[in-house]
């Protein structure tokens, strides 16, 4: 393989980590910023576009997982240009066999349909485990409801938010407005109330935020939890391995799954073949376990 500096080696795996991707031309390397559930300041964008224009080709790609790509920049402009990037607080993201940046819907308080701060809880876990070293690539993604716009499923581990329904008789004025609205057909109608049927549930609380009365209230609330899900050429949906943890549980779920990991995984390893290879019911007593 021919290098941009013939007189020097590139460690192409170290600047892959820091968020520095090799193009199909060696000369050409594409930088990718990390932004957290796919959310960037506005004011920031003007650096953005002066760097792909200063350093590349004046073009900026989105990435599947709600990041920038800043593509065709040579070699020798490399750490010009990240610096330029950091002067306006702008990091890099993770690659390589590494905890990746973390996506997540729009969330409490912009969608209506949201039952959590998918963007804060978000944020809580890419400050806490962005870019650790593991065994192979590791991707954490958060939803604010059961509709799973970010696709939790999808990812090594997912968190989609969920509100167990409750109905409080006194409230309830027999509209059966909810029986209408619930498109899991989880309501009946028995002696002129509302009655829950928990196997059709999914915990959407559609029937909560539709209630003219409030008669529905959230009996309990937290998120749902994924593991083992990955895209590519080889996909797999998560499978479930918790329901209704807060957010400080979901940061010790994930510090249990990477400790797991780190652990078991062989080098190159996906996380659900790890799971699969050590077999769930091992997989769950150790994440699960107290203290």
């Amino acid at each position: 393989m021919t290098t941009p500096d013939s007189s020097s080696r590139i460690d192409y795996a170290s600047l892959k980590s820091g968020g520095i991707i090799m193009q199909r031309e060696d000369e050409f390397f594409a930088i990718r910023l990390n932004l957290t559930g796919g959310t960037i300041s506005a004011d920031k964008l003007p650096r953005i576009a002066e760097v792909a224009q200063r350093y590349g080709r004046g073009e900026v790609r989105l990435t599947a997982r709600q990041g920038i790509e800043i593509p065709w920049i040579k070699f020798e402009y490399i750490e010009a240009a990240r610096k330029s990037l950091a002067e306006a607080s702008l990091a890099l993201g993770p690659c390589g066999a590494r905890f990746r940046a973390v996506t997540a819907c729009p969330g409490l308080p912009i969608c209506k349909k949201a039952l959590a701060d998918s963007q804060r809880f978000a944020r809580m876990i890419d400050s806490r485990f962005s870019g650790l070293d593991l065994p192979d690539k590791f991707k954490a993604t958060v939803s604010a409801c059961p509709n799973a716009c970010s696709r939790p499923f999808e990812s090594d581990i997912g968190f989609c938010a969920m509100a167990e329904p409750r109905l409080e008789r006194d409230d309830c004025n027999g509209c059966s407005l909810c029986l209408d609205i619930c498109r899991e057909e989880a309501l009946t109608l028995e002696d002129g109330w509302p009655v829950l049927k928990g196997d059709r549930c999914i915990s959407c609380a559609d029937c909560i935020d539709c209630c003219p009365t409030s008669a529905w209230k959230a009996e309990k609330s937290g998120y749902l939890v994924y593991a083992g899900g990955r895209m590519g050429r080889r996909p797999m949906l998560g499978k479930k391995i918790a329901d209704f943890v807060d957010e400080e549980q979901g940061m010790k779920v994930i510090h249990r799954c990477l400790d797991f990991y780190r652990q078991y995984g062989n080098r190159r390893e996906r996380f659900g073949d790890l799971i699969i290879r050590a077999g769930m019911d091992e997989f769950l007593d150790f994440v699960m376990k107290e203290g």
